[in-house]
């Protein structure tokens, strides 16, 4: 039987499922749309890579996390190193995408935009373990040009956000004048590669965001006269 992609629906695995021919197992996939299958393998992808970093991963072991033939990879990303830099950007997007809306809800608000983002970072660590990880593994390819490409702009984005919530902050009076801003905002984008470290090594429960922002608000808000 074959599904919509020409790929048959019964694909050999032998990791999962009751032992078929020649003590393989037996998986039976889901009938997906191409969005949906190219989604599901992206999906697992950053989870393997997260467990098995990019060189230790292989396309062997995402088929068989995504149940699904090792060819139907190759047929939606072109190469191993293709899906990892999708995965990166993913990643990426999904981050920049939340510091953007924290920003945009707490626009004249700096304390509470920079509570709200940190919050926003540990539910994420929180609730996607593979983020964590995934942080460390791109960071260990980035030597790599290809990676570079997937990974930097997302950086530079990132930065480009919080420099210009403090730039305008700073234009209202709410921080420091003396503050350089694209300093201060790599800074606070490096907290999000703490907190993962955090996450890795079993420290993410004791962080407040009130508490942490609290520490650094003199260095952020300048004292009102008198």
């Amino acid at each position: 039987m074959t599904g919509p992609e020409g790929v048959s629906e019964y694909s050999l695995n032998e990791a999962r499922g009751p032992t078929g021919l020649k003590g393989r197992a037996i998986v039976v996939t889901r009938r997906l749309s191409s969005e949906q299958r190219r989604k599901q393998i992206l999906q697992c992808a950053i989870s393997v890579f997260a467990r098995h970093s990019y060189r230790g991963a292989t396309t062997k072991m995402i088929s068989r996390e995504a149940g699904i033939a090792e060819a139907l990879i190759y047929r939606y990303f072109g190469s191993k190193e293709r899906l990892f830099t999708e995965a990166v950007d993913h990643t990426g997007r999904r981050l920049v995408e939340g510091l953007e809306l924290c920003m945009e809800a707490h626009r004249d608000r700096p304390v509470e935009a920079l509570v709200a983002t940190l919050q926003f970072y540990l539910t994420m660590l929180s609730k996607h373990e593979t983020l964590a990880k995934m942080v460390f593994v791109a960071a260990a390819e980035l030597d790599d040009p290809v990676v570079r490409s997937a990974y930097l702009p997302h950086q530079d984005r990132a930065l480009d956000v919080v420099t210009g919530a403090l730039e305008r902050w700073q234009e209202q009076g709410r921080v420091r004048a003396d503050l350089p801003p694209r300093a201060a905002a790599w800074l606070f984008i490096g907290a999000y590669q703490l907190l993962a470290l955090m996450k890795r090594s079993g420290g993410l429960g004791q962080v407040d965001p009130q508490a942490a922002v609290d520490l650094i608000r003199p260095l952020l808000i300048e004292a009102p006269p008198g």
